[in-house]
């Protein structure tokens, strides 16, 4: 088969390697749609948890073609979606349903081969129906999975609250949706970009705001008294320490964006205290894969607008670098059968 292999950080290859042979408990999937995310990048930089040489792709989705022995839950023809995570279950963290911190820790994409392949073999319980979804909402299940964790972490919503997001990429945009659904009478939504707000605008945000010079003014006329809760999905640190100047007293603060590992931003101590913040974090997801799901199933997180660009696997390289080098694109999806 034909797959995308990193053999080191840095490098990329397009080649023929073996078709994969499912194991008792695996499926082998043939691949349909593969999301090329930012942790991809990193991982081509080797400056996330990955091992080398591995098949890139953690977001996708495909049809079983092949099932091992002991796999009973799933069938040949079944469309199916990932999720890619792998736990232990025995270390510390795992029992103290901290999973996602599992000190064993594996996944599809990159300690194992992913999705940037014709065929990828999964573990049964990795798997989860998508049905009638298209193979790009199932390959969206994963970072929509990642959003509904962070939504548990900042639970309970105060209904009627006041939400504000700072990114109007497929990440910002994924958050836009579900928190709108969740509780929040408004949804504000900041961007460089006009037309990433445009997609957030049509998708339903309260405001859109451009990031100029006007936006301390823009954003103070829309809340004067600061939002309940402040998002960050831009990844950048002098965002991350803007969202303190906008957040209201007694709200929360997520940093769901991923930041440079060596950043550094300055915080007040005493302001945490006097107006008691709340910060969060949150990585990967964990265990909700079904509520993503049942979410795209329900038609109120809408994939298609998040998607920029498709291409073939052997144009992943011109995908990737177009993901990598230009902030413009939304989603850039890996798609079987595409000329």
């Amino acid at each position: 088969m034909r797959a995308i292999i990193f053999p080191r950080p840095g490098e990329i290859e397009l080649k023929d390697v073996p078709d994969p042979v499912p194991a008792p408990d695996e499926a082998v999937i043939k691949v349909k749609a593969s999301g090329i995310c930012a942790t991809d990048i990193h991982i081509w930089l080797g400056e996330f948890i990955a091992t080398y040489p591995v098949i890139p792709g953690h977001e996708f989705s495909g049809e079983v073609v092949e099932v091992g022995d002991k796999v009973t839950a799933f069938k040949v023809g079944d469309r199916v979606a990932v999720d890619p995570c792998i736990y232990c279950h025995s270390c510390p963290a795992c029992r103290s349903h901290a999973e996602n911190f599992c000190h064993n820790f594996k996944a599809y994409g990159l300690q194992l081969n992913g999705g940037f392949a014709e065929y990828v073999a999964v573990k049964e319980s990795n798997l989860y129906r998508i049905d009638d979804l298209s193979w790009e909402e199932g390959a969206m299940m994963e970072p929509l999975g990642c959003v509904v964790h962070g939504l548990n972490q900042v639970a309970p919503i105060r209904p009627g609250g006041h939400g504000l997001i700072f990114g109007a990429g497929p990440i910002g945009l994924l958050n836009m949706q579900l928190y709108m659904h969740s509780g929040l009478s408004t949804v504000t939504v900041v961007d460089v970009m006009k037309h990433k707000l445009k997609i957030a605008s049509d998708l339903g945000a309260t405001h859109v705001i451009l990031a100029d010079t006007s936006l301390n003014e823009k954003l103070r006329e829309i809340r004067p008294e600061g939002f309940d809760l402040v998002i960050d999905a831009t990844g950048n640190p002098r965002v991350v320490q803007s969202a303190f100047d906008y957040v209201a007293d007694r709200g929360k603060i997520l940093i769901f964006g991923v930041c440079p590992p060596d950043s550094r931003i300055t915080i007040s101590p005493y302001e945490i205290y006097k107006r008691e913040l709340k910060i969060y974090g949150s990585f990967s997801l964990l265990y909700t894969a079904a509520q993503s799901v049942d979410l795209l199933r329900s038609g109120r997180i809408k994939i298609e607008p998040l998607i920029s660009h498709r291409f073939p696997l052997e144009r992943f390289v011109e995908a990737f670098e177009l993901k990598r080098n230009n902030p413009k694109p939304m989603k850039v999806m890996i798609v079987e059968n595409l000329t």
